[in-house]
């Protein structure tokens, strides 16, 4: 019965790799068509969580939290049809999103690093200038990512291609390497 537990696992953890290993490999080599089709899954997930909340809006009493379900239900449709028949704009907007989070990420940690107390230490250097170098960081891609969004959005996808062509690969030696433990027997 172990053992079969043991099995179970074993091909659960190699089936789980070879999936990574898939998605990974077509985020890196076909990354148009990997982020056409997320973007297409997350606007139907906006079209049918928009209609959710108009009907459940039907079942509220109170005129106001009605009022702010359905308003959102129609946020929500109007977003998962322009994510699903404008992938492009709505994958640019997302690029303009993540540029304009890491710049100011990185203005406000700049900014801290230099308000920071003094002799404040880790790994034998100062914190204000580790905070500064990864305020420095964020800035500087959110602006590249700014100048170049599609370049930023390709990069991306690289990055979620390479972590899951990663995890997929140790998944798979995982599976492999779990051996079947046999069952002692006893006998009376």
């Amino acid at each position: 019965m172990a053992g079969e537990r043991m099995m179970d696992k074993r091909w659960g953890r190699m089936l789980f790799g070879v999936i990574a290993l898939i998605f990974g490999l077509l985020f890196l080599f076909v990354p148009g068509f990997t982020l056409t089709l997320f973007l297409v899954l997350f606007g139907i997930f906006m079209i049918l969580a928009g209609l959710v909340l108009i009907g459940f809006s039907r079942s509220r009493a109170d005129g106001t939290h009605r009022n702010l379900n359905i308003a959102e239900g129609i946020i929500d449709i109007v977003i998962g049809v322009i994510a699903i028949f404008a992938p492009g704009f709505t994958a640019l907007l997302a690029a303009y999103l993540v540029a304009v989070f890491l710049i100011l990420a990185g203005l406000f940690t700049m900014a801290e690093s230099l308000i920071s107390p003094r002799g404040t230490r880790t790994f034998g250097t100062s914190n204000r200038w580790l905070l500064f170098g990864g305020g420095l960081i964020a800035f500087v891609v959110g602006v590249l990512i700014a100048i170049y969004p599609g370049s930023g959005i390709l990069a991306f996808l690289w990055i979620i291609g390479i972590i899951l062509v990663i995890i997929g690969i140790f998944y798979i030696v995982s599976g492999l390497r779990m051996r079947t433990v046999a069952q002692p027997t006893t006998t009376r």
